[in-house]
Order: C-alpha cells, then sequence, then structure tokens
C-alpha cells in the first residue's frame, strides 16, 4: 500500500499573515490542504485568494470555541459569554454537558452554509478549531454536518485498538484521566463507523509546540510515516498584529520554514511519499 501524505495548515484567514503563509507554503513547500475560519472578519478576499489556488485542498475550520459566532448571540445562549463571544475551550469543557446541541448544530450550519455562499461551493472536508468537539455530544453535531454533506473529516485521535501506544501523540488532552480519553474515542469511532464517514487513515498532531519545530523532527515523522492516507496537521504563517492576543506567532513562522525547505521536499520525494489532499478519502457522492 502506497503512503500518501495530507498536509493540511489549519486557521486560514485568522489573519493575513497567517492565510499568506500558509499560501506560500502550499506554492513552496509541501503543504496541500487548508481549511478556512469562516467566522473571522475579513476572511473574504482571503478566501477568494485561496481558491484561485487550484490544487489547494480547501476546507472548513468550524469554530465555536473562539472570537463571535455567525448567528445571532441571543439565539445561541448556551455557547457564548455575556458578551456575544464564544465561550473559551476550557469554560466549554467545564460546561459541556450543558451546552445546547440543537445551538451547536445551528452555529456550525450557519459556518457551512456561509462558506458555501463566498466560495460557491463545499469544502473538500471538515476539521474543528482546538478539540472540544472530541466531547461525545458534540462530535456527534461535527460528525452529523459531515455525513449530511458527504464530506471526509479530521479524525484526530488513533483507533481504539491502538490507543496505549497513541496516548502520547494526544497532547491536547494532557490532564484528563486516560479512561475518559478512551472512553471518548471509543465512543467517537463507533459513530464515524456507524455514519459510514470518510477520513484519513492515520492523524499526525505531534508537529506543533516550538520544541517540536525542527528539521529532525519533521524528518523523523516522514520517515515514520505508516502505509495508507495520513494527515499531518500544521499551523504555518506570519507573525502580524492581528495575532497580538494569540499565544502561537513566531513558531508560525517556524513551521513555515521548516514546510518549505528543499530538504523537507527532498525527503518526501526520496521516501516515495505521495502528497495528496482530502480527495484521496472522499466518498462517492
Amino acid at each position: 500500500m502506497q503512503r500518501q501524505l495530507i498536509v493540511n495548515a489549519d486557521d486560514y484567514g485568522r489573519s493575513p499573515g497567517v492565510s499568506r503563509g500558509i499560501l506560500q507554503a502550499h506554492r513552496e513547500g509541501i503543504v496541500t490542504s487548508t481549511t478556512v475560519m469562516i467566522n473571522q472578519p475579513g476572511v473574504e478576499p482571503q478566501l477568494e485568494e485561496a481558491l484561485a489556488c487550484g490544487d489547494l485542498g480547501i476546507g472548513l475550520h468550524l469554530v465555536f470555541s473562539a472570537w463571535r459566532p455567525l448567528l445571532p448571540p441571543e439565539s445561541i445562549p448556551g455557547l457564548v459569554r455575556s458578551d456575544g463571544m464564544f465561550l473559551d475551550q476550557h469554560s466549554l469543557w467545564a460546561q459541556a454537558e450543558r451546552i445546547p446541541q440543537e445551538q451547536l448544530r445551528a452555529e456550525l450550519t450557519a459556518q457551512m452554509e456561509r462558506f458555501v455562499s463566498l466560495a460557491g461551493r463545499e469544502p473538500d472536508h471538515l476539521d474543528c478549531h482546538h478539540f472540544v468537539h472530541l466531547y461525545p455530544p458534540f462530535f456527534q453535531v461535527y460528525a452529523d454536518l459531515a455525513a449530511q454533506f458527504r464530506l471526509p473529516l479530521r479524525v484526530p485521535f488513533p483507533p481504539e485498538s491502538d490507543f496505549a501506544a497513541s496516548v502520547g501523540t494526544l497532547s491536547f488532552l494532557e490532564g484528563f484521566p486516560r479512561d475518559l480519553v478512551r472512553g471518548m474515542i471509543a465512543t467517537n469511532s463507533a459513530l464515524l463507523i456507524a455514519r459510514g464517514l470518510a477520513h484519513p487513515d492515520h492523524f499526525i498532531g505531534t508537529f506543533f509546540g516550538r520544541e517540536a519545530l525542527t528539521l529532525e523532527h519533521l524528518a523523523k515523522l516522514l520517515e515514520a510515516l505508516p502505509q495508507g492516507v495520513c494527515e499531518l496537521m500544521c499551523h504555518p504563517g506570519y507573525d502580524d498584529p492581528f495575532l497580538s492576543s494569540s499565544t502561537y506567532r513566531l513558531e508560525r513562522e517556524t513551521e513555515l520554514a521548516l514546510l518549505t525547505a528543499h530538504a523537507v521536499r527532498e525527503r518526501v520525494d526520496a521516501l516515495g511519499i505521495e502528497l495528496v489532499t482530502f480527495k484521496a478519502v472522499q466518498l462517492d457522492r
């Protein structure tokens, strides 16, 4: 079986600098795909520029843990603070059982509809900002949206059978009891099977954070790439004033430098890795 790699750059539309860096990482590097934060102000011209890159996969980066919703805040009171901004991810985890599914469904559907309205077509896949959507009732809404539009989606966790070997890759759930994480993975995996949803065979989320952003680490990830279709999550970009509240700024520029390095592209070619988009896992529609 061939080794195929989707290199997906998250956060397109987060800021002009981030979007510019992602497009550069595609044109000059190994990024094959991106996902758009459609609730960001000023996203329209940035999306238009991405659509002009005919071979760039463009998905939807669903957001409900930062910034403002598309829907009026009063219509989704369970998802927002008193100032109309989304609850942050820590608040969502703390009160997850009290979040109405129907409000989340309405907001994520609105984000899908806005993407289609602006792009003139559907995204080629779905993923989500932060990982709070792994809470099973939230994951059900996420999976239902993918099923409704027959879209592939990111699955940012290992198969339950590989849990013990892969738990170290779940850094975004650090601090959660392992039994709780295992239970969420089992529930969400069963839902994926029941819905018949398409997704890559593997997910790599460890190319993130200052210590991980080295040429050596990226090379090791490529060398250890399993057979089948694998998604590598990344966050390239340029720092700019719109990222003033972000804790991930200069790291984006480091990622950009690594993802466009000639040595990385040469390693991909030498290893016989085929760079692909989410079209590699699309369902027949």
